[in-house]
């Protein structure tokens, strides 16, 4: 027996070390990729550069001592109204028609805005007389789209001289529409964009013309008890005293639809007045017990040698 078992352990020991030197079956080897080559960078792409929008034209003097304005800079989306205002400060007659037409500023040029299918304006020519203010109510409705935010210019056929039966170059005015603005109130007051002159602290002129506009559609009522304030250096408002013994009728007088001019004896109210930026306001509104208020801003300003005088700011 023990004899069997040394067989059997040479035995195993003659296989363990043939298994050790048989060789080992080959496995392919896969060759290496190339590295992969980079990518070649993209080509930059300059952008355009972005368009500014033009300095807006806020007021056209195509005429000689007439201005043409809105009454407002910015409406909010969707206007309905705007108001046109046309100031002849000439000794000359002019007319004026209603047709406009409208563009809007995109990507550096000024593209139509169409009106709305059979639409059409009434051909009738207004009357713009010496030395008065007019306005005109144009209807945004007839365009084919609620007005959306960004830059406008209104466009007309100019105004006709009466006196040569020329026309003018058309007018031209420009407006935002903004989300933040307001829309044009039932009252308001014009007064000329022009400065009142002034000379070694006298006025040149003692009475100031202005222009209350009722947009209403009827007929109001104003009380001519005028309320005159100026900025301060803070940019708030202080009123101006009346000269003493100044006193006032307290019933309001009628305004009628659309509105009417009017002007106040400053020297007599308010006496020597310095320069300055000047606030007149007026209680207006549809019955006797409104406290609603129209205003209007002006500038006394010193005329230097009488040079002339800019335009206020």
């Amino acid at each position: 027996m023990r004899k069997i078992l040394m067989l059997l352990l040479t035995a195993a020991m003659c296989l363990t070390a043939c298994g050790k030197d048989a060789p080992l079956p080959e496995v392919p080897v896969e060759p290496e990729a190339p590295p992969a080559a980079a990518e070649p960078d993209a080509p930059s792409i300059s952008l355009p550069a972005a368009v500014e929008d033009p300095e807006p034209e806020t007021s056209w003097e195509g005429v000689p001592e007439v201005t043409l304005s809105l009454l407002q800079e910015s409406y909010p989306v969707g206007v309905q109204k705007i108001t046109l205002v046309l100031d002849n400060r000439s000794e000359m007659e002019f007319f004026y028609g209603e047709h406009f037409s409208c563009q809007k500023f995109v990507d550096g040029a000024w593209q139509p805005v169409e009106f709305q299918d059979k639409v059409f304006f009434r051909d009738v020519a207004w009357v713009l007389e010496a030395d008065s203010v007019r306005t005109l109510r144009l209807d945004m409705n007839a365009l084919e789209q609620p007005l959306e935010e960004g830059l406008y210019r209104l466009t007309g056929g100019g105004v006709h001289l009466h006196d040569t039966g020329e026309w003018s170059e058309p007018w031209q005015l420009d407006f935002r529409v903004t989300a933040e603005a307001q829309p044009e109130p039932d009252y308001a007051m014009y007064i000329s964009r022009k400065p009142v002159p002034t000379v070694d602290g006298c006025l040149v002129t003692d009475r100031l013309p202005v222009y209350l506009i009722n947009n209403t559609g009827e007929d109001g009522q104003v009380l001519h008890i005028p309320h005159l304030e100026r900025r301060n250096e803070a940019g708030g408002w202080e009123e101006v005293p009346y000269q003493d013994n100044v006193g006032f009728c307290g019933t309001p007088d009628p305004l009628p639809a659309g509105g009417a001019e009017w002007s106040e004896d400053m020297l007599y109210l308010w006496g020597a007045l310095e320069d300055g930026r000047y606030r007149l306001s007026y209680k207006v509104g549809d019955t006797f017990d409104t406290e609603e208020r129209a205003y209007g801003e002006f500038t006394l300003y010193t005329s230097e040698e009488n040079h002339g005088l800019p335009l206020a700011e």
